[in-house]
């Protein structure tokens, strides 16, 4: 699978582009998950557009701080 990142004129990545084929084989993948990952998925989506969200920092102190 062939990813390129697009990024804002500050460097930033903003968007994914892929291929339709390898878009469709994810399509094919995620229809496969089950349920209860499914919905973890949509709840993580609706936390990122409600900005509820944390840096990769501040999740890895948390398993840091529980070694």
């Amino acid at each position: 699978m062939t990813v390129k990142y697009l990024v804002d004129k500050s460097g930033n990545p903003t968007d994914v582009q892929l291929s339709i084929k390898d878009y469709l084989h994810l399509l094919e993948r995620a229809n496969e998950l089950p349920d209860y990952v499914k919905e973890g998925i949509k709840r993580g989506q609706e936390q990122a557009r409600k900005g509820l969200t944390r840096s990769t920092e501040e999740v890895m102190q948390k398993y840091k701080k529980a070694k």
